[in-house]
């Protein structure tokens, strides 16, 4: 019954850890723990990466300007015009509605004495959609800058030699802001834009420059890219760690209660088993035990009887001797009494050998 109950004990009270903390070693572990740093940090600069693409727009949009001039006298316009597509027939839109855009038109025209004699002139532009929906409009005054003779013969002097030597010419570079804060629509994109100068200009080169006006967030992550990387991507890293981490703890602690709930049941059927064999064993056992215990008790009292009638049978000898002179008995009691003392020693001396015979060996 003992081993019974001590099986039963250590197959409750002391159970098996679960299985996945049994067999994670430490070299397991850091290995899991590298790895998950490891996709927690790709996935956390991927992600940054993401939202850097779909968040900052692309800073500048630019597009070459290819002027028309007007036609000879009594033949067409007066104006000299272009026309710019930014977007192919294949795409849609090409600027972010939620962002403001800053427009204007570079030229590079010659310091000739024509342009001198322009003087001012103006600077015509609207936004068009792929429908020839006007969407903006704009119109800038424009000048070259005044230089007089003197002070061009002397800039031509100081640069003689890469002028010369045609490593620079006599150009200057003028920048008509047209738009300050552009919007795009999201129904209403911009597709095309049409330019159109008021007076005829002589023009080396010309291109229409969109710039986006960054502000807030989108300039930090612009300007600053790699410190507002680190911090992303760092708060990145631990937000995902923690979720991660808490997901971990989750998945553990309901395996462990799975394995547990298994390992119960099967710790309760073992001992069911073990209890019924060892206590079938126990039983049997426990009955030898008594049955020894009841048969050295036995033997032990009947040591004692027989001991109590030695004695019982020396006092009544002596008695018999000293009443002899009293009194003669007769020889046939003498006689029985000593018949009956050798009756109940071998008696008793039989059970005694019958006794320790039935005794078996502890």
């Amino acid at each position: 019954m003992t081993r019974g109950i001590g099986g039963f004990v250590r197959s409750i009270a002391v159970p098996e850890p679960p299985t996945l903390r049994k067999g994670a070693s430490v070299v397991v572990r850091m290995m899991l723990v590298g790895a998950a740093l490891s996709v927690v940090v790709f996935t956390s600069v991927a992600l940054y990466g993401i939202f850097y693409r779909l968040y900052v727009p692309q800073l500048l949009h630019e597009s070459p300007v290819y002027f028309h001039y007007p036609a000879p006298s009594g033949a067409g316009g007066s104006n000299t015009t272009a026309v710019v597509t930014f977007v192919p027939e294949s795409d849609y839109k090409f600027l972010s509605t939620s962002q403001a855009y800053r427009v204007s038109l570079e030229l590079e025209v010659p310091t000739s004495d024509t342009n001198q004699q322009v003087g001012s002139f103006m600077v015509y532009l609207e936004l068009q959609t792929r429908r020839g929906v006007v969407v903006g409009q704009s119109a800038r005054p424009a000048i070259m800058r005044y230089r007089s003779r003197m002070v061009r013969i002397m800039q031509t002097a100081v640069r003689a030699v890469p002028l010369a030597l045609g490593l620079s010419r006599e150009a200057e570079h003028l920048h008509v802001e047209l738009v300050d804060a552009l919007y795009d629509r999201h129904f209403l994109p911009i597709t095309s834009a049409h330019i159109a100068l008021s007076k005829p200009l002589q023009v080396y080169g010309a291109r229409l420059v969109i710039c986006a006006q960054f502000s807030g967030l989108r300039y930090w992550m612009y300007y600053w890219r790699l410190p507002t990387a680190i911090v992303f991507i760092a708060a990145a890293v631990v937000w995902q760690t923690l979720l991660t981490a808490g997901a971990w703890s989750v998945f553990e602690s309901y395996t462990a209660r799975s394995a547990g709930r298994i390992e119960s049941k099967d710790a309760v059927l073992s001992a069911s088993r073990s209890l019924t064999g060892e206590d079938t064993g126990d039983h049997v056992s426990g009955t030898a035990h008594r049955s020894r215990y009841a048969s050295a008790s036995t033997l032990t009292s009947r040591k004692r009887d027989r001991v109590k009638r030695k004695r019982r049978l020396q006092l009544t000898r002596g008695s018999v001797s000293g009443e002899r002179d009293r009194s003669v008995p007769s020889v046939a009691s003498i006689e029985a009494l000593g018949e009956d003392s050798k009756h109940e020693n071998e008696h008793s001396d039989a059970d005694a050998d019958s006794d320790s015979r039935n005794v078996p060996d502890s």
